[in-house]
């Protein structure tokens, strides 16, 4: 990593075939989420903060840069290596924008264990179960991109094939919503 602190990036291309309507501006306890995670990721020390994808007249209303997805509708995956591909000299938290408790401690938790380790690609926030915020190592992309070319597009089969720790976080922090259900409970 050639400075101090990551990148931070937030997934917000996704179609939301389950919400129906857009995760990213969907409000959940008086913000909406993409803003909740993007103040999450900026506290942890993340800068810049960039929304990967999405409708960048909404996203940009909330003082967010959008990078639109070079192959839309391919999934989180690609979206990741995209944003690695841009960054390659600095670690890179990649977190998605239907996270409305994500917190600082839990992207601050995946920094430090990724920080310095030569050893690994990525720290991966896990309750038990592996969730879409991460802090990718620098010059990861490579290997990645590899993946992606092989034919690999499912997140977790990504983790499984890449030199990965996980990281004990709050499972609150890393609740995500997607359907209409879950909006309602987490409000």
């Amino acid at each position: 990593m050639t400075s101090g602190h990551p990148v931070g990036v937030i997934l917000t291309g996704g179609a939301s075939k389950r919400m129906g309507v857009d995760k990213s501006t969907l409000v959940v306890d008086g913000k909406p989420m993409v803003v909740s995670v993007a103040d999450a990721l900026w506290e942890a020390g993340c800068h810049p903060v960039e929304c990967q994808g999405g409708n960048e007249a909404t996203i940009g209303e909330y003082g967010l840069p959008v990078v639109a997805d070079r192959e839309p509708g391919r999934g989180p995956l690609v979206a990741i290596a995209e944003a690695l591909a841009r960054h390659v000299d600095c670690d890179v938290v990649v977190a998605a924008c239907d996270l409305p408790d994500l917190d600082a401690s839990a992207v601050s938790a995946t920094i430090a264990a990724a920080r310095g380790r030569t050893d690994l690609d990525v720290a991966v926030a896990s309750d038990g179960d592996r969730h879409m915020l991460a802090c990718w190592r620098a010059g990861t992309v490579g290997r990645l991109a590899a993946l992606v070319r092989d034919g690999v597009v499912a997140y977790l089969e990504a983790l499984d094939a890449l030199r990965t720790v996980d990281v004990a976080v709050s499972p609150a922090a890393v609740r995500n919503v997607n359907t209409p259900i879950d909006a309602e409970s987490a409000g």
